[in-house]
């Protein structure tokens, strides 16, 4: 299978097939996502100074971290927006239109899930153990893994699954989407349809 079948389909997939290409897709997808975010986090870390400072209830607070978390979060939708556009979804609708329901299905998707489900298993897992969420409870190469680390890759795997499925339902629509399978159908109802007017000229 050629690289460019896997990245934005064709016509030779099997439906099977094309629904596996999608997931993984996706899944690569959201790699980039996070890759891109994490670097655009740690560049902006690097080159902007902490000019922006104020005091409130007695506490310094910087403002270079909040502006740094929207930077990287609009950067990060950008990113995962195109890609499941045109390697997922494989959109042709407006950009405009679907970058902003895309957008909003994010910040739903953040509020829900990424804070407030996470938040939510952090206070059962803290009731039923009676550990705070950063107690270490066990170690990968060497590296502490806290209860906080595990429940937020359990949150990451409904964040990933709430995301695929806003996107189709919210953003991308059906009759938007490149469908190879629809259009080998067709193809296939066309050859059908012209065979049988041979036939019938033939029998005429």
């Amino acid at each position: 299978m050629r690289l460019k079948t896997i990245v934005v389909g064709g016509e030779h997939l099997t439906p099977q097939q094309e629904k596996l290409r999608k997931i993984f897709m996706y899944v690569v997808s959201g790699g980039i996502t996070t890759v891109v975010s994490l670097a655009s986090f740690k560049l902006f870390n690097m080159f902007v100074p902490d000019l922006w400072k104020f005091e409130a209830f007695g506490k310094e607070i910087s403002l270079k971290l909040a502006i740094n978390k929207v930077v990287c979060w609009i950067l990060a939708v950008l990113v995962a927006y195109f890609l499941n556009r045109i390697t997922v979804f494989r959109s042709k609708g407006k950009i405009l239109n679907e970058l902003l329901k895309f957008a909003g299905a994010r910040v739903l998707s953040f509020l829900i899930f990424e804070e407030g489900l996470f938040l939510l298993s952090i206070f059962i897992c803290t009731k039923v153990t009676g550990l705070p969420s950063d107690t270490i409870v066990t170690s990968v190469l060497g590296i502490g893994v806290t209860y906080a680390d595990i429940m937020n890759l359990i949150n990451l795997v409904f964040v990933m699954i709430a995301n695929y499925v806003m996107s189709k339902l919210m953003v991308f629509r059906k009759e938007d989407m490149v469908d190879y399978t629809k259009k080998d159908d067709e193809e296939q109802t066309a050859e059908l349809s012209a065979a049988e007017a041979e036939e019938g000229a033939a029998n005429a």
